[in-house]
């Protein structure tokens, strides 16, 4: 009963992602963008984690038939990819809202991939990251050219099938993507604390973005090219972690 009560206390958690997404789009609705982008960046805090509280209860043995991956992707289409598309058309951060069409279609293409998720752990193609790109047009407000290509090149990236990082499956990388995203999300919510966000820690905040698009063009050469460690299994991730536990559920016993 306890295992079965902290997997459905898992699958909450994810929930809660979906909820903050529905104030998120009120938000939107009541024209408060700086509160609706601080609400996305909260659901993708708790995406980050919610898969390593999953596989620590391991939610698929104790609720087979619950599936909280299709939860999530549910989720992950408003928070990735409508909310921000709606903020993009809706502020007006590209010339004409003909051209969120063209990030709405990449967005369906990508979730209507049996294969989005490599079995190494990646993603496959663009992972539909429209919130960071929504965050920066409204913070940066680019030049139309500008803008428009970065709303297609993002698009175009969608059906390459080229690896992306991904922290929270993947050891590849993975210390340093934790490190620096914990600053940059530390960084983000600072900026959007600020009625007028300093314009020299927006440019700066940048480095994630960059970072995480260099690294997985760099991780996906290293897999091409066949220099990639395989990626331990579940089963062995699981072994690893029991064996690592052993002793110290040994000495409790002994001291008891």
């Amino acid at each position: 009963m306890l295992r079965k009560a902290a997997a459905w206390g898992v699958h909450l958690y994810t929930a809660l992602g979906g909820l903050i997404g529905v104030l998120a789009l009120f938000a939107v609705h009541e024209g408060d963008i700086r509160g609706a982008f601080g609400l996305l960046v909260i659901t993708m805090i708790i995406d980050a984690t919610d898969g390593l509280l999953a596989r620590r209860v391991r939610v698929r043995e104790v609720l087979p038939k619950f599936d909280g991956a299709a939860l999530d992707n549910a989720i992950d289409l408003l928070t990735y990819g409508y909310i921000p598309i709606f903020i993009i058309g809706s502020q007006g951060l590209v010339p004409h809202i003909g051209w969120t069409l063209i990030p709405a279609f990449a967005l369906l293409y990508a979730y209507g991939q049996i294969d989005m998720k490599t079995p190494d752990s990646f993603f496959l193609g663009f992972p539909s990251y429209w919130n960071v790109i929504a965050l920066y047009l409204w913070w940066l407000q680019p030049a139309e050219g500008v803008a428009i290509a970065l709303v297609v090149i993002p698009a175009i990236l969608t059906f390459v099938p080229t690896r992306y990082l991904y922290p929270s499956r993947n050891q590849v990388l993975w210390q340093v993507s934790w490190t620096l995203g914990a600053v940059w999300f530390i960084l983000v919510l600072i900026l959007l604390s600020q009625p007028e966000p300093n314009p020299t820690l927006v440019v700066l905040s940048l480095y994630y973005p960059i970072y995480y698009t260099v690294a997985s063009f760099y991780v996906d050469y290293l897999a091409r090219t066949k220099q990639l460690p395989p990626e331990p299994t579940e089963e062995h991730r699981a072994r690893r972690f029991t064996l690592k536990h052993r002793p110290f559920r040994f000495r409790f016993r002994l001291r008891r």
